[in-house]
């Protein structure tokens, strides 16, 4: 069986052409705009990326991400992992936002407010105020990777 040469095609050399392409070659389906690149991601793991609010995203499941993957802000000492009011709020302010992926350390506190959003944990804050207490001993930073994973391909996070 011989294989159709598509290099020796009129019609694919000309359409090749009103597309630019000098040679065939390797298809990367990689766009920097929508997706992180690896130095990003790096950033974001380690010491944390500032970005603009404008920026950020907020998913259909409440959460955050940038690009093509979920992060969470870092505002003064709590940390934002959900589209609420506060967050909602810094989106639209003309400040840097300071963006991560790494574990929270023991000065930062998770906000009650995303958890309400979420109704992870079945935590409502409008419930219970005593909740407030016992948020960080609640919730595991751990877990909630593997209930919202970080890095997800970007078809299967679609924004609200």
């Amino acid at each position: 069986m011989k294989l159709f040469n598509f290099t020796e095609d009129n019609k694919f050399n000309q359409l090749k052409k009103m597309m630019g392409a000098a040679e065939s070659g390797d298809f990367t389906d990689f766009d920097p705009e929508h997706q992180l690149t690896y130095g990003e991601r790096e950033t974001l793991k380690n010491e944390g990326l500032q970005v603009m609010g404008q920026q950020l995203r907020i998913l259909r499941d409440k959460t955050l991400a940038l690009k093509n993957s979920r992060v969470w802000v870092q505002h003064e000492s709590d940390i934002h992992i959900a589209g609420c009011p506060i967050v909602q709020n810094l989106r639209h302010q003309p400040a840097l936002l300071m963006l991560s992926t790494a574990q929270p350390n023991k000065k930062q506190h998770i906000c009650i407010e995303c958890l309400t959003e979420l109704k992870y944990l079945g935590i409502d804050q409008r419930r219970s105020r005593r909740l407030a207490d016992q948020v960080d001993e609640l919730f595991s930073m751990t877990q909630f990777q593997q209930d919202y994973p970080v890095l997800s391909p970007i078809n299967k996070i679609s924004p609200a």
